[in-house]
């Protein structure tokens, strides 16, 4: 009866198709079919097609095509057994493997960039694209490129395994960093998602111009587009004073402050690639309207369609273990006469041990004490012009605890350096940071600086954003300013060197993330304090037991201001 139906399909094939298809094609096509009621397995159903049982596996070989080369044919078997068996020996990382054998049985194993002949045109873009990955800051040594030059088929399979190994390496290097950002510093995180490698695979196969695919995968915001550029101009220039220079530039976005003495050649290239690197950790798309800090600029811009709409000069972290954190998070609120609950970390660090050598020493300086409701020690400032946060608080909460917010302390805005605080970032003018935002969030609400003011007073008050606004803290040691000309920056946290010597170790390594404790400040403090620190205290504005006051000849008194009450 199977034969007798066969002959049926093969005949209404022959008939229907008389006039469309060759009768060449059409005779092989009906040999095929006839052949296999006779029990050639070619042209069976997926449930009656041989399988490889090797170690194990149920996996259905790769089904002939009437329009392949028979070559071809057994070039994706080849590719298919060695996809399937012994695709470790190509690919080390797991995932890596993971994606690329769903991708190869999604196409029924039909290879990507050969066939029995050697490599395909496209192949030869791919691999030119890798081999000048060096523009982008990459080694190209990262990504080897076979020569496709053994036209035995173990061989070509196996070229065809090197390269698309190479392509998923690149294509996660480029969407998430070559080094994980927690091998860097425990200051840094960002939510990173991780590309969907068959996906980018599948999107490579599919494509018509191979080289702007894979260079999708690449940072495309024009910051890094601009220090790719600047990359280019640096190698091929090594006379300093004839590259792009930082002590002569008009520089816009920063209104000429803080600029470094421009730097030697090779230190100005790895600042590019330090920065570049870090352009990889930040989204892809940045947002319509967003607040990007340079921390090593000491400068906050907000950008709104693509231009910088407002800019002002901020006070950061100190070296070390205050250091300002790298991320990206959304501005959520605003807060008016904030209240400054004082971070268990200074809590611990700092408060307990001036009020075991001074009672009174908190009090003194406006500070009051009492215990939160699991406990713990609260010690905090009531709202006012001398609180420590200001008058205005802007709040995006993170793992890090950090906020930006006003300060009574304006003089430090007039020194060239700026990095004094716990962490947290100080605006220079908060009135008028909280107009632009307002302004972007809820225009017709009406908040201009001057009604932001008339809300100053002792009620603490919070006022959402009706549209939440990214804020990126980013660490641009190396920019190119609006008029073209590179711009450098001091390394004040040493993160370029530390980014630069991981670029130059095995990737295999430095891609793999390591834990950090990201909320350790937060952890409340139960310690015993004498019960007559623990009644509240009066407010006041005395601060002349302090060290670090500005009235002692100190750099900042207010340097107690790490890690707010999220």
């Amino acid at each position: 009866m199977r034969k007798i139906l066969l002959a049926a399909s093969c005949g209404i094939f022959f008939v229907s198709g008389a006039d469309n298809v060759s009768a060449e094609r059409a005779s092989s096509a009906v040999l095929k079919l006839c052949d296999s009621a006779n029990g050639d397995t070619a042209g069976t159903s997926p449930a009656d097609a041989p399988v490889d049982t090797q170690n194990g596996a149920s996996t259905p070989k790769a089904q002939p095509n009437p329009d392949r080369p028979a070559k071809d044919v057994a070039l994706s078997e080849q590719l298919q057994d060695l996809v399937v068996n012994r695709l470790q020996q190509s690919v080390a990382r797991p995932q890596d493997r993971t994606a690329i054998e769903a991708f190869y049985r999604g196409r029924e194993f039909s290879p990507l960039w050969v066939n029995a002949s050697g490599a395909l045109p496209s192949t030869r873009k791919a691999m030119s694209f890798l081999q000048g990955i060096a523009a982008d800051g990459l080694d190209p040594k990262d990504y080897p490129t076979p020569a496709f030059s053994d036209l035995d088929q173990a061989r070509l399979t196996a070229d065809e395994l090197t390269l698309t190994n190479s392509i998923v390496t690149f294509v996660r290097h480029a969407s998430t960093g070559r080094g994980a950002f927690s091998r860097v510093s425990g200051s840094i995180y960002f939510d990173l998602k991780s590309p969907d490698l068959q996906q980018a695979l599948e999107k490579i196969a599919s494509s018509h111009d191979i080289v702007a695919t894979l260079d999708s995968f690449n940072p495309q915001q024009p910051q890094y587009t601009e220090l790719k550029a600047a990359l280019s101009l640096a190698r091929e220039t090594p006379d300093a004073d004839a590259a792009i220079s930082a002590t002569k530039a008009k520089i816009p976005r920063t209104h000429q402050i803080g600029h470094s003495p421009s730097k030697a050649p090779a230190a100005r290239i790895d600042a590019i690639l330090a920065n570049m690197e870090r352009w990889r950790w930040l989204p892809r798309d940045l947002g319509t309207a967003y607040v990007m800090v340079n921390i090593p600029d000491y400068t906050l811009t907000v950008i709104n369609d693509g231009k910088s709409v407002w800019w002002t000069r901020i006070v950061v972290g100190q070296p070390g273990k205050h250091a300002t954190p790298l991320l990206a998070e959304t501005m959520k609120f605003i807060t008016l006469n904030p209240t400054w609950n004082v971070p268990p970390s200074i809590i611990r660090n700092e408060y307990l041990p001036a009020l075991a050598r001074d009672p009174t020493a908190l009090k003194r300086i406006g500070l009051r004490i009492g215990r939160n409701s699991d406990g713990s020690i609260r010690i905090y400032q009531p709202p006012s012009e001398r609180n420590a946060l200001g008058r205005v608080r802007f709040n995006f909460p993170n793992q890090f605890l950090v906020y930006q917010h006003d300060t009574p302390d304006k003089y430090l805005f007039s020194k060239p350096v700026r990095a004094y605080s716990h962490g947290c970032m100080r605006v220079e003018h908060p009135d008028q940071y909280a107009e632009t935002l307002f302004s972007i969030s809820q225009p017709e609400e009406g908040y201009t600086a001057q009604r932001i003011r008339s809300l100053y007073g002792r009620g603490e008050r919070n006022i959402n954003l009706k549209t939440p606004i990214p804020v990126y803290l980013t660490y641009q040691t190396a920019f190119v300013d609006d008029s073209g000309r590179l711009q450098t920056r001091p390394d004040i946290y040493g993160l370029d060197k530390t980014i630069v010597d991981l670029l130059k170790r095995d990737p295999r390594s430095v891609n793999v993330p390591i834990a950090r404790n990201y909320g350790g400040d937060s952890i409340p403090v139960r310690g015993h304090t004498p019960s007559r620190h623990i009644g509240e205290q009066p407010y006041s504005s005395d601060r002349s037991w302090d060290p670090y006051s500005a009235a002692s000849g100190a750099s900042s008194f207010y340097r107690f201001d790490r890690r707010g009450s999220w």
